[in-house]
């Protein structure tokens, strides 16, 4: 199959699709935010170039994890996946924000070349005090020549409380464990459902007190 048929097959995927471009790709990075009462997730990504990725050329993800907790505490930080086009990774950690040189100071490799199990499992990458901040950088590749789409999602858990932040945002959850990648998707469906059902609510009221069908 060649490179361009991979890109028209894949064209359509949400992120980190079997169709790449060289060097970790970083032309048009977005940021995300996710906070909960107690964890913060902030995600730094091209999900454009992440979505048409090719062979041999990374794409790379930054999230900085953090916490706010009364009492002292753990994070947990995992990643998990569901998709058909096998994916390798590099995840790295900096004790200070990322600059455009990389880490100062130097990373540490969490891992190398590691195939990211597709099967919505989580797999745990650290556990830090909830008064540490980690800043993480994932480069990921795909692994092969066959056409498909992958998402790909950051869990943190701690205090009581869940955050998962990927290519169509996130969500944070207290008193809840953490939701399956498949499941963030249908948890903000239902949020704007409901917001609707409510809106329709009110406006039925006003119009039976109104006199109006």
């Amino acid at each position: 199959m060649n490179r361009r048929a991979v890109c028209a097959t894949v064209a359509s995927a949400v992120v980190f699709g079997a169709c790449l471009a060289a060097g970790p790709a970083w032309a048009a990075p977005s940021t995300q935010v996710v906070q909960g009462e107690v964890l913060r997730l902030v995600s730094v990504a091209d999900w454009d170039a992440a979505s048409s990725l090719l062979p041999g050329q990374p794409v790379q993800w930054d999230v900085t994890v953090s916490a706010e907790a009364a009492d002292p505490g753990v994070v947990a930080v995992g990643v998990s996946a569901n998709g058909d086009a096998a994916l390798v990774t590099d995840v790295l950690r900096c004790g200070q924000e990322w600059g455009e040189s990389g880490c100062p100071g130097g990373p540490t490799m969490l891992e190398s070349g590691w195939p990211i199990p597709r099967d919505g499992s989580e797999v745990e990458l650290l556990e830090m005090a909830d008064t540490e901040v980690a800043h993480l950088r994932l480069v990921i590749s795909v692994a092969g020549d066959d056409a498909g789409s992958t998402q790909v999602w950051l869990h943190a858990r701690g205090a009581g409380e869940s955050a998962v932040i990927g290519p169509d945002g996130g969500l944070a959850t207290t008193g809840l464990s953490p939701l399956a990648p498949w499941t963030i998707g249908a948890a903000i469906a239902m949020g704007a459902v409901g917001t609707l059902l409510l809106v329709a609510a009110r406006r039925r009221a006003v119009g039976e007190r109104e006199g109006r069908p």
